[in-house]
């Protein structure tokens, strides 16, 4: 009984310690979330989003688990007078490409990371808009850190500092991945052949070397 007693009390005091650094995480969630929706919103307007209206839901949780005592959701609505919804539920592919874009954004310029990778956030996404997504990626590689971004826009290829092909190759022993290098003149063929396909025309490499130069 005193075992039983003393580990009672044990539990008692873990969870009020549990329960205040529970209060303070929420506190601090709370006064972040209206700053990080007007980050959100503002990266989504400049991605041609005008109309976006984005939300941080925050509402306690039955029981505290490893996040918190909070459930947090993010709402979002591509419309002025549609409700807010789960994220998860409304947004289009294109339209989750773009908030990807932000967040990761947000996150580049909070914290120290070394490389980051994007992988075909690009989805969904083309013309001016496909534009400025490499051009905000572009940015976050010129704060200090690496960003890779694997694409199949023309638009987005242009902006980087160098430019790899990946691809794949049948041989007897199977299918290998590789991975080479792009010299300028290769770079201005590879990004003419994501304009215009395998029939490669001299307006597609004009449009190449133009999208190479505004880099």
């Amino acid at each position: 009984e005193e075992c039983i007693a003393a580990m009672e009390q044990a539990k008692a005091t873990a969870y009020a310690a549990l329960q205040e650094a529970g209060a303070r995480l929420t506190a601090q969630r709370s006064e972040v979330g209206s700053i990080f929706e007007k980050e959100i919103a503002s990266r989504l307007i400049e991605l041609g989003m005008p109309n976006t209206r984005f939300a941080v839901s925050i509402t306690p949780r039955r029981q505290p688990d490893a996040t918190g005592v909070d459930s947090v959701a993010f709402l979002f609505s591509a419309n002025k007078n549609a409700a807010l919804q789960n994220i998860a539920e409304v947004a289009s592919g294109g339209e989750i490409s773009r908030i990807m874009l932000s967040l990761k954004s947000i996150i580049a310029a909070a914290k120290a990371l070394p490389t980051l990778i994007f992988d075909e956030i690009d989805t969904g996404i083309s013309g001016v808009l496909a534009e400025r997504m490499g051009k905000m990626m572009q940015q976050m590689g010129s704060m200090d850190r690496q960003v890779i971004s694997i694409t199949h826009l023309p638009q987005v290829a242009a902006l980087g500092g160098e430019h790899y092909k990946v691809y794949k190759e049948e041989g007897e022993g199977g299918t290998r991945t590789k991975i080479v290098s792009l010299s300028t003149d290769e770079r201005v063929k590879e990004i003419a052949e994501m304009i215009s396909g395998e029939q490669m025309t001299d307006s597609a490499l004009d449009a190449a070397r133009n999208l190479l130069m505004q880099k």
